[in-house]
């Protein structure tokens, strides 16, 4: 297992390293056997006992496993469960367990979660469509990371990025506990963008404006107070959203900085100039975030608002800046969420 650390500067001679490596695998392998012994019995329960048995393992996960125990019951999961459904809340259960506080070798980040995911070949396409609809957003973002290792050509990573753009288009978090995953996925849109911008390619260069176009206007939505949905919600009356204002405060930001930094569909801010010419929508979406603070539920944000307001004022921040903008708002906004703290 490549992820395993390094014990560079230890005492152990090469043949102790390669034994420790070797008897970490067999001890993944022996534990993830003995978790698929357990979940396997909910594959021939009744309905519900399977529910109840659901239920009880999401709880055993939450509170009482953590850490590198993590890993060979997400291989597990994977492996034994029959029900796309189950593996899809498994999965996510043990990914959210796997970075809770204090329980990670902070070193070790994603590596170990990409290799003992392994989801079989033939149910792929449900369980994707299965975590899209659960707010599975983790274990999606793990299976991106998977899909960009396995053939690292632009190409791929543009299909990479035409899928997860698709994603985000019919996604919206049904909690304040899912919100801050889609942090990953801007993060990845931003990155794979800047890549395919460097071929200076007219053609790419026109899709990824296109993607970045429809991620501010989901941010937008994103950012409202109530939903849209429904007739009540085209006339202003919708439910008020399940998202956090601290994550309304990022997804308004996002939007107003992306607003200007491709201000038209013909046009994109690769480069930092020495002022900057804000269209309307980017005038009006700065003004928008500027006011939060009017409204009290936003009065605990003012100092993050302002920070964010001028960075993205600044002429000398273009899209190349993006993801230091996002890590800004993510160290502002969610310093305790730790499945973050590779894009900080």
């Amino acid at each position: 297992m490549s992820w395993l650390p390094k014990w560079e500067g230890t005492s152990e001679s090469p043949g102790d390293l390669q034994k420790l490596d070797v008897d970490s695998q067999t001890r993944h392998m022996a534990l993830s056997s003995l978790f698929m012994e357990v979940l396997m019995m909910m594959n021939n329960a009744t309905i519900p006992t399977a529910e109840f048995l659901r239920g009880s393992v999401r709880t055993w996960i939450g509170q009482k496993v953590h850490g590198l125990v993590v890993l060979p019951l997400l291989t597990a999961a994977c492996q034994s469960l029959a029900s796309v459904r189950h593996m899809a809340e498994t999965t996510e259960a043990c990914i959210t367990a796997y970075f809770k506080e204090g329980s990670l070798n902070q070193s070790l980040g994603w590596g170990p979660i990409l290799v003992s995911l392994q989801v079989p070949e033939l149910t792929i396409e449900e369980f994707l469509q299965e975590c899209l609809s659960l707010g599975s957003y983790l274990t999606l973002y793990v299976y991106l990371l998977q899909c960009l290792n396995s053939k690292q050509t632009l190409r791929n990573e543009m299909e990479v990025l035409l899928v997860l753009s698709k994603w985000l288009e019919q996604v919206y978090p049904r909690s304040v506990q899912e919100e801050a995953k889609l942090f990953l996925w801007w993060h990845q849109v931003l990155q794979l963008s800047l890549i395919q911008t460097e071929q200076n390619d007219s053609v790419l260069t026109a899709s990824v404006v296109r993607i970045l176009l429809m991620l501010q206007s989901r941010q937008s939505l994103l950012a409202e107070e109530r939903l849209s949905s429904g007739i009540l919600g085209a006339i202003g009356f919708g439910r008020k959203s399940p998202l956090s204002n601290r994550f309304r405060v990022a997804a308004r930001s996002m939007a107003a900085f992306l607003s200007v930094q491709v201000p038209a569909e013909d046009q994109i801010r690769l480069k930092p100039g020495s002022e900057l010419c804000l269209t309307l929508k980017a005038q009006q979406a700065l003004s928008a975030l500027e006011s939060l603070p009017s409204s009290k539920q936003y009065v605990e944000y003012q100092d993050q608002i302002s920070q964010a307001a001028q960075f993205i004022k600044h002429p000398g921040h273009c899209l190349q800046d993006g993801k230091n903008f996002l890590a800004l708002l993510v160290n502002r906004l969610y310093p305790e969420v730790h499945y973050l703290d590779n894009i900080r």
